[in-house]
């Protein structure tokens, strides 16, 4: 339920709404005021999906990723491994503000993803940057190749293969792994920052003209290079919520688990090194679920449900339920056993599981796709 204020907003739209249609005769339904409101509600909207879900989800995500490379730093310093578990800590809690942004994926973060958000990894290009020198200050991991740097990289030098396990010890981690790794991190904690400062500061930083994404979503019209009105803005975030319920189903999830179990393959699970995996789909649902409800991180605010809700309550309802749906099918994959999504791949009960988890996806993206994306055309 949304807070009394955006309750009061909803009950006096409606109020409004009902006034406009007793004061005007019904062969004029598309009254200026009746306009007004809907307008009022959509702008009410976008404001409070920009700033309280996007925004502070990539606030969150750079203060987290700059406490991973802070912890990465301190290991460095004092190999010990209590601060390795430090980091393992951190990096898992940086993924959740990062999966939790996939529900957006436009703007500024498309190539931010490119740089930090890479896999699978390429172990073998690794290997050979490890072997051949010792200096990995941030200069020289920004201009190597994304698959050899960003989350999934920190992640394989702190958990190890992730093949029996996803714990490692300090005698694992060698000084030269360390040094790349707090370089790594430290990019990571340098992209985030650009990505955050691009949606409130300057979207184009070569222009000291240029306006905050923030802004140019927040105010759409004619003379926005992007969004000539509130429903291209709407759309935009209907679009990135199927977006991401294709990359799940579809990608996440199907991709590893090949044909049949024989071809089932562990080296196309994202964050199997530290089996995560199954948290950052479910992070992903959680993505959509804030776009849609408005609310992130105790916030509550008018998200996509609000109109809804008023255009057609029971689509409401049933995007609500589908999207719960789909977070508990991802939540149950791993079984009581709680196997990680690596071994889930190669078990029949879970692959099964699995099967469900994709067809309650692709069931939510049908339902985003033909009912929920016509009402912002």
């Amino acid at each position: 339920m949304k807070d009394s204020m955006v309750l009061f907003l909803a009950t006096s739209l409606l109020i409004t709404i009902a006034g406009c249609i007793e004061d005007t005769p019904k062969s004029s339904g598309n009254s200026a005021e009746k306009i007004s409101g809907t307008a009022i509600l959509e702008q009410t909207v976008i404001d409070n999906v920009a700033q309280n879900v996007i925004v502070a989800t990539y606030r969150d995500l750079r203060d987290r990723t700059q406490e991973l490379a802070d912890s990465a730093a301190v290991l460095e310093k004092n190999p010990t491994q209590a601060n390795l578990e430090t980091v393992q800590v951190k990096w898992k809690n940086s993924r959740v503000p990062w999966e939790s942004a996939e529900g957006f994926l436009f703007g500024p973060v498309n190539n931010v993803d490119k740089q930090i958000d890479v896999w699978p990894l390429s172990k073998i290009d690794l290997d050979r940057i490890l072997a051949s020198r010792s200096n990995f200050d941030i200069g020289f991991v920004r201009g190597i190749d994304p698959a050899v740097k960003g989350f999934h990289t920190a992640e394989y030098l702190i958990f190890g293969d992730g093949l029996v396990s996803n714990t490692k010890t300090i005698g694992e981690v060698t000084p030269i792994q360390i040094k790349y790794l707090t370089g790594v991190t430290q990019l990571v904690a340098e992209e985030t920052k650009k990505l955050l400062n691009a949606w409130i500061e300057r979207f184009d930083t070569s222009d000291a003209s240029s306006k905050s994404y923030l802004s140019i979503v927040q105010n759409p019209g004619v003379d926005n290079q992007f969004y000539g009105s509130r429903s291209a803005v709407l759309r935009e975030f209907v679009q990135g919520m199927k977006q991401i319920a294709i990359e799940v189903g579809s990608g996440k999830l199907a991709d590893p688990m090949g044909a049949d179990i024989a071809h089932a393959d562990g080296s196309l699970v994202e964050s199997q090194f530290s089996w995560n995996s199954l948290t950052d789909f479910v992070d992903n649902i959680h993505s959509m679920q804030n776009v849609y409800s408005g609310d992130y991180s105790g916030r509550r605010g008018a998200g996509l449900d609000e109109i809804v809700k008023l255009n057609n309550p029971d689509l409401d309802a049933k995007l609500v339920a589908q999207m719960a749906t789909a977070e508990k099918m991802i939540r149950d994959i791993g079984g009581s056993d709680g196997l990680s999504f690596t071994l889930a791949i190669k078990n029949e009960a879970a692959r099964t599981r699995t099967l469900k988890a994709i067809e309650s996806l692709a069931t939510l993206e049908s339902t985003i796709d033909t009912e929920l994306l016509p009402l912002f055309q």
